[in-house]
């Protein structure tokens, strides 16, 4: 368990970084509707299955809107700690999590199942910010974990 914890908080602690650095580097390029609609969504998707897990008392961003920086900023840094917090108080990452999906069928899955789906959920839409920018003949920013795990 102590593995699967550590595990875990790794994951999180990346996919903090890679959404902080790379929120950070759009704001300095002015990116397309595209690319926002895409950070958006990585942060909605985020508070969606936290709610979840564990209500949030608010309701998420919608999941297909674009929301402006200052909204979209605060809310993607809340989300990483909320995620972080709540993998350091986990003791049963095996725990089954009862959950509707957003046409309201039920569905049960462990929570570890859904923290790797979240993790692996913001790598793709990173992956495909970073082919829009190119499109665009902007500098996408690369958020491999490799790069994470060197600086920490």
């Amino acid at each position: 368990m102590n593995d699967m914890k550590a595990y875990f908080q790794k994951l999180f602690r990346y996919n903090q970084w890679a959404n902080l650095v790379l929120s950070e580097h759009l704001r300095n390029l002015a990116p397309p509707d595209q690319v926002m609609m895409r950070m958006s969504h990585i942060v909605s998707a985020e508070e969606i299955w936290f709610n979840r897990v564990k209500p949030l008392g608010f309701d998420p961003l919608p999941l297909f809107e674009i929301q402006p920086w200052e909204l979209l900023q605060p809310r993607l840094e809340q989300s990483a700690s909320r995620w972080l917090e709540l993998v350091d108080d986990t003791a049963d990452f095996e725990q089954v999590i009862a959950y509707n999906n957003l046409a309201g069928k039920s569905f049960h899955s462990p929570l570890s199942d859904i923290l790797i789906h979240l993790a692996n959920h913001g790598t793709y839409h990173r992956g495909q910010i970073a082919t829009l920018l190119r499109q665009h003949n902007l500098e996408p920013l690369p958020t491999d974990y490799i790069l994470f795990s060197r600086k920490n």
